[in-house]
C-alpha cells in the first residue's frame, strides 16, 4: 500500500511538473521569478502537510483517516488545476498538491516503519523508492502527452482520478498499520522474560546510544523474526513483558529533531534531495549553454529515473545486509559514502566536454543520491523503534520536512549562483556545503557510536 502511495504522489507531482514551465510563460506570461514562486508554494505545502499528519497521527493513534483525508486533497487540488485560467489559481493548486503530497509522504513512511524491524526498513522503503522513481520516469512523458491533447484539463483529470483511486483502495483495503504493528508485538512478546533476555544477549548490541540498557533488549526482540521467537504458552509472566514494552510518550517534535541519529538523517534527506531539486532546474539550462541541446534536458531525467529505479532495491538491500553484519552504525557509514560520492559525482558533471561524461556523472548521482536517502529514512524508523516511543509519525513528518527545505533552499540559491557564476561554481558549491556538513554529522555519530 506504501508503494502504491509512493507512485500515486510522485506521479501526480511529475506530471504537472512537466507542463508548468508551458503555462506559465506560454499562456500566462509569468516571469521565471514567478514560476519559481510556484515551485516554492508547493514545498510550503509539503512542510504544514507533513507536520499535521506527524503529529495528528502520533496524538490520535490512527493512519488511515490522514491518508483518506490526504486522497481527498489531492481531489481537490485536481479540480483547482482543471478550472485553473489565473496565476493565482496555479499558486493554490500547487500549494494544496504539496499538502497532500506531505501528507502522503509522511504516513506511507510511517506504515512501514510501524511494521518492520530494523534489519528490514532498508529494503522495504526501497521498495517504495522503486514505485516512486518508476513514476518519476513516466510522469513527466504522460503530462506532456496530456496536455498536448487536452491542455490543463486531461492532466487535471488525471490527478483527479488517481486520487479517488487511491481513497477507493485505503477504505476497501488498507489496514492501519499500528493495528498490524499491535498484532505484530503480541506475537513477538508471547514469552517469559527469561527468555527474552536469552534471546537478546545473541543479538547485536551496538544501538542507538538515546535508548537505556532495558530499551536495546526492546531493541533486539523487535528485530527477531517470529521463526527464532519461542512458542509458549501465555503465563502471567508472558502478560507482564508485553505489558512492559508498552511505549513511552511521545517526544516533542524539536526534542526529537535534536537527536543526534535523527539530525544526522535529517540533514542527509535535505543535502540530496535538495541537490536534486537544484539539479532540475540547473541541467536543462546548462545543456543549451554549454552544449546547445535543447531536446536533451527530457531524456536526462528519463536516464536519471532508470538508474533510480534499477539501483533502489540494491541500495536497500546492500543497506540491511551491512546492518546485520556490523550493526545499526553501518546505516551513518553509507551515508557518509554517499556525502563524499556525491560531490565526486558533481565535479564529473561540471568538468564534462560532452554530452555522454555529463549523462555519466549524472547516472552516478542517481547511486550517491540512494545511498544518504534510503538509509536516512530508515534510520528514522529504527531511532523511534528502539527509544520505543509512541512517535513514529513524528519522526517521518521530520524527514519530508528535511525534503521539504531542501526542495525550498537549494534550487532558488543554486539559480541565483547559476545567474551569476555559472554552472560549476554554483552547482560546486552548494554541493560541497551541504555534503561536508551531512558528512560531518555522519562522522560525529560514527565516534560517539565507538565509545565505550
Amino acid at each position: 500500500m506504501s508503494a502504491i502511495s509512493f507512485f500515486i504522489d510522485t506521479f501526480i507531482y511529475s506530471l504537472t511538473v512537466a507542463m508548468l514551465p508551458d503555462v506559465l510563460q506560454g499562456k500566462m506570461g509569468a516571469s521565471e521569478s514567478a514560476t519559481g514562486l510556484v515551485t516554492t508554494m508547493f514545498g510550503v505545502g509539503g512542510l504544514i502537510g507533513s507536520l499535521s499528519a506527524g503529529i495528528l497521527s502520533d496524538h490520535y493513534h490512527n493512519r488511515n483517516v490522514l491518508q483518506i483525508i490526504g486522497s481527498l486533497i489531492y481531489v481537490i487540488a485536481g479540480i483547482i488545476f482543471y478550472y485553473s485560467e489565473y496565476y493565482y489559481q496555479l499558486l493554490l493548486f500547487r500549494f494544496i498538491n504539496g499538502i497532500a503530497s506531505g501528507i502522503a509522504c509522511t504516513l506511507l513512511c510511517t506504515t512501514v516503519g510501524d511494521v518492520y524491524p530494523a534489519n528490514l526498513l532498508g529494503f522495504k522503503l526501497s521498495i517504495a523508492y522503486l514505485c516512486n522513481d518508476i513514476a518519476y520516469t513516466i510522469g513527466p512523458i504522460c503530462g506532456e502527452k496530456l496536455y498536448q491533447i487536452d491542455g490543463l484539463y486531461g492532466p487535471a483529470l488525471l490527478v483527479i482520478a488517481l486520487g479517488l483511486f487511491k481513497l477507493v483502495i485505503l477504505v476497501v483495503f488498507a489496514e492501519d498499520s499500528l493495528v498490524i504493528r499491535k498484532l505484530v508485538r503480541e506475537h513477538m512478546f508471547s514469552f517469559s522474560p527469561a527468555d527474552i533476555e536469552k534471546n537478546s544477549s545473541q543479538m547485536p548490541s551496538d544501538k542507538h546510544t538515546e535508548a537505556t540498557d532495558d530499551n536495546n533488549i526492546r531493541i533486539n526482540v523487535l528485530e527477531k523474526s517470529p521463526s527464532q521467537i519461542p512458542n509458549q504458552r501465555e503465563t502471567p509472566d508472558t502478560i507482564l513483558a508485553i505489558d512492559s514494552i508498552l511505549q513511552q510518550a511521545s517526544i516533542p517534535l524539536w526534542k526529537l529533531l535534536m537527536r543526534l541519529p535523527v539530525f544526522t538523517s535529517a540533514l542527509a534527506i535535505t543535502s540530496c534531495l535538495g541537490i536534486q531539486g537544484m539539479l532540475e532546474g540547473l541541467v536543462p539550462l546548462h545543456l543549451i549553454d554549454r552544449f546547445n541541446r535543447t531536446d536533451n534536458s527530457g531524456i536526462s531525467f528519463v536516464i536519471l529515473g532508470l538508474v533510480f529505479t534499477v539501483l533502489a532495491s540494491a541500495v536497500g538491500k546492500i543497506t540491511d545486509a551491512t546492518i546485520i553484519w556490523r550493526g545499526e552504525v553501518m546505516r551513518y557509514y553509507i551515508m557518509l559514502f554517499g556525502s563524499i560520492s556525491t560531490v565526486l559525482a558533481m565535479l564529473l558533471m561540471t568538468l564534462a566536454n560532452n554530452y555522454a561524461t555529463m549523462m555519466v556523472g549524472f547516472s552516478m548521482f542517481a547511486l550517491t543520491n540512494l545511498c544518504m536517502c534510503i538509509p536516512a529514512q530508515s534510520a528514522f524508523g529504527d531511532f523511534v523503534n528502539g527509544a520505543n516511543t509512541d512517535s513514529m509519525a513524528r519522526g517521518y513528518s521530520i524527514a519530508i520536512c528535511a525534503w521539504a527545505v531542501g526542495a525550498i533552499t537549494l534550487p532558488s540559491i543554486g539559480s541565483a549562483l547559476y545567474s551569476h557564476t555559472g554552472f560549476t561554481k554554483s552547482v560546486m558549491g552548494v554541493s560541497s556545503i551541504t555534503c561536508a556538513i551531512t558528512a560531518g554529522a555522519c562522522l560525529c555519530f560514527i565516534i560517539r557510536n565507538q565509545r565505550p
